[in-house]
């Protein structure tokens, strides 16, 4: 039955994939979909807290659900909290300050009076003739004229004192902040209690007539006006002393029940808790949609200008989505977190791991991109904490991603084993140390809240590390990536195809290991993946696995198959390593890249030695048979491993290696193979060809370099028995040994039959 049931599912999955056929020869369509995709994918991640956990009421409304509180929490009424501000600076009275210039007026007004006297007195008219002339002008108009009789024969030191005793109690009623008139209306009581004071004065009766009739007529405004700085002063202070109303929430607190009518109250605890959602979710969801839109074109703009091949790779487009909605995912889980209040809740976004995917993307595609990866991830983490940018916390989580992120890439741009992954652990976590330190100094962050905030920090850095090391794997063979990482594992000596070739044909494991050190040195010399080359140079021969005695570097006896076979068949035997390489290759599932080298490392030149070999039996003897398969190397890593390869194999047949002969030859067997149409399909140029060379000359004068010749020394007669003077039988038998065995190889031979 399960049988079936997988027969039934393969036969569905076999029809879809010929539907998507058409597809896959199309690969500007596949790119779109699966940029839509990722579009949509990116834009609900980022907005479904804008729908999710988020409760669309108004005052009045029934709670569709019983409401509890998630934390502890003292949250102000702040309308309470208003209203008694309100009524506490209504409770302040305005404030009142003496009319300063009106008073003045009256203090001029009032002596202009009594310098009239002072004129008038002295000038020897006649009295009548004098009061006349006082009552046209006011205030001596409705006065008596005993009065003015009176007045005009007081001295000037009575009317002196008259006039200042009428001042001091005119102004200190206008001037009292109580008794003053503050408005017209209170005017006619200001008069009558100046008045009083006047009768209950010690003046004399006419001086007391004479200033009653003064404040009838010139009194007349108000003497206070309205103190505003004053009163806005003390009522400010009312509003500052009113303290909030603080209501006090428990853990699990009913808030509000199903069915219950939400007030005024109820609601405003919702919001403080984020539970009310008020704004049209759709429209802030385009909004969010417009932001993923301009950070996916920023990245595709990028992979245009700058990296086409990753843009055409739709496999590699893929990866990096992937990469991104990876963490998206976990931090769309994170920031769900209870850490026990807002203020901790608010970091738990700085467990987003963005240094993973930028580590990833880092290891498996480009530098440059995983940077921008960096920065655009760092934006869409912020909108995933805060996609309404109603507080602090996005830009906080999104400065965290942005510099983790920025040191994960450049922790890894020089990856050469796997300990620098779990270095780059430690330097995330080191950074976002450091950037929740200064976080905290800047928002005056609770010296809790920090300590927990550097132990969210530290954990981001090492589950990015932990993250990047278990689905490196699982995205190189996902997306037939080859990484320097695979490339590491791989060049190590333990490895069962390394094994076998250093047991069975140790004279090719060697060769390989030797044209390693020169194709990485050449790597290096010409900016080309030095990882790549150095490790197919070590599977570059691993064909010969088949029949290692067909080949002179395993060839330890005199004898040589060759000498009993027709040159055809030899010529077929080692040609046919490489494909034998291949077939192991494949069972071994070495990287597609190491495929390549094994399959393009000897392009396809001839095995002239053969070749001439047979011309000598038969002239008429066709060179196709003699020529590798190929294809030609197609890229810089194959065609040093095609020169290494050939370089190292002539310069060990050489007999005298000294350095110019070994530069003359390196130069030599690079033209040759220039001019053989070998390196036409790869992107090596004039220069590049030069620094090869030089590189394997420097390698190779390490290799074949001169030694000192150890002398025979005479024996010695000891204590009657002849002892014979022991020699480094070691180091000059391995001279001697390396000295015969390369006299054996004929150079031709030896050349090509590797």
């Amino acid at each position: 039955m399960m049988v079936l049931k997988i027969r039934k599912v393969r036969k569905i999955w076999e029809g879809l994939s010929s539907r998507l056929d058409p597809l896959r020869h199309h690969t500007n369509w596949l790119r779109a979909i699966v940029g839509v995709m990722y579009f949509l994918l990116f834009t609900v991640l980022l907005s479904s807290s804008l729908f999710v956990a988020k409760l669309h009421l108004e005052v009045g409304d029934p709670s569709p659900q019983l409401i509890t509180a998630q934390w502890d929490k003292d949250i102000e009424d702040t309308e309470k909290y208003t209203q008694d501000q309100d009524a506490a600076a209504k409770a302040v009275q305005p404030m009142f300050k003496p009319d300063e210039d009106y008073l003045l007026l009256l203090t001029k007004d009032l002596g202009k009076a009594f310098a009239a006297f002072h004129d008038t007195a002295p000038t020897t008219a006649e009295e009548s003739a004098r009061v006349s002339k006082l009552k046209q002008t006011q205030p001596f108009s409705d006065l008596p004229e005993g009065v003015f009789s009176s007045l005009l024969k007081s001295s000037p030191d009575t009317l002196n004192l008259a006039e200042q005793i009428g001042r001091d109690i005119i102004l200190s009623k206008a001037r009292n902040a109580d008794l003053g008139a503050k408005s017209e209306a209170d005017v006619a009581l200001l008069r009558e209690r100046i008045t009083s004071d006047l009768n209950q004065s010690t003046l004399r009766e006419d001086v007391k007539t004479f200033l009653k009739a003064f404040v009838e007529q010139e009194v007349i405004h108000p003497t206070l006006k309205f103190d505003e700085q004053t009163t806005d002063k003390l009522r400010s202070a009312a509003r500052s002393s009113v303290k909030p109303n603080v209501i006090r929430y428990k853990a699990n607190q009913k808030i509000v029940g199903a069915g219950e009518i939400v007030d005024e109250k109820i609601y405003r605890v919702l919001a403080a808790y984020g539970l009310i959602n008020n704004r049209n979710t759709w429209k802030a969801a385009s909004g969010i949609a417009l932001m993923v839109l301009i950070g996916m074109g920023t990245i595709i703009a990028y992979l245009y200008q700058n990296k086409r091949d990753i843009l055409r790779s739709t496999r590699l487009m893929v990866l990096i989505g992937l990469s991104m909605s990876l963490v998206l995912v976990i931090g769309r889980g994170v920031i769900a977190l209870n850490l026990g209040g807002i203020d901790f809740n608010s970091l738990a976004g700085m467990l987003i791991p963005v240094a993973w995917a930028t580590m990833s993307v880092a290891i498996l595609v480009d530098l440059g991109v995983a940077l921008l990866i960096a920065v655009v991830l760092a934006f869409f983490v912020a909108v995933l904490v805060d996609p309404s940018f109603s507080t602090s916390f996005g830009l906080q989580t999104g400065l965290v991603a942005l510099f983790g992120g920025f040191i994960g890439v450049h922790s890894v741009s020089h990856l050469s084993q796997r300990s620098d992954l779990a270095r780059a652990g430690l330097f995330v976590s080191a950074i976002n140390v450091l950037t929740v330190s200064a976080i905290g100094l800047t928002t005056g962050m609770r010296l809790m809240v920090w300590v927990v905030g550097l132990i969210l920090g530290i954990v981001n850095g090492v589950a990015s590390s932990f993250l990047t090391v278990g689905a490196l794997h699982w995205f190189e063979s996902g997306f037939h990536i080859t990484s320097s990482v695979r490339l590491l594992e791989l060049s190590n000596p333990n490895r069962p195809l390394l094994k076998r070739l250093l047991m069975e044909a140790p004279g090719t494991y060697h060769h390989s290991i030797l044209v390693g050190n020169l194709a990485e040195a050449a790597a290096e010399a010409v900016q080309a993946d030095a990882t790549l080359v150095r490790v197919g140079a070590m599977y570059h021969d691993i064909g010969k696995l088949k029949r290692p005695y067909f080949f002179i570097e395993n060839q330890f006896t005199q004898d040589n198959p060759h000498d009993k076979i027709a040159p055809t068949l030899s010529s077929l035997i080692i040609t046919s390593h490489v494909k034998d390489g291949l077939e192991l290759a494949r069972e071994n599932k070495l990287p597609q890249q190491i495929q390549d080298i094994i399959a393009q490392h000897h392009g396809d030149g001839l095995v002239s030695f053969f070749y001439h070999k047979a011309l000598e039996e038969n002239e008429e003897i066709p060179e196709e048979a003699f020529h590798y398969e190929g294809p030609k190397p197609q890229t810089k890593e194959a065609a040093l491993v095609t020169l290494a390869d050939n370089v190292e194999a002539a310069v060990r047949s050489m007999k005298q290696p000294t350095p110019g002969r070994v530069e003359g030859f390196v130069r030599k067997i690079v033209k040759d193979k220039l001019n053989d149409g070998q390196l036409d399909q790869c992107d090596l140029t004039f220069q590049d060809l030069d620094k090869i060379s030089m590189a394997f000359v420097r390698v190779l004068s390490g290799i074949f370099h001169s030694r000192v010749e150890y002398p025979e020394l005479p024996t010695v007669r000891e204590s009657g028995n002849v002892v014979a003077q022991k020699k480094p039988i070691e180091d000059s038998g391995k001279e001697i040994g390396e000295g015969t065995q390369k006299e054996k190889e004929p150079e031709n031979q030896t050349t090509e039959t590797r």
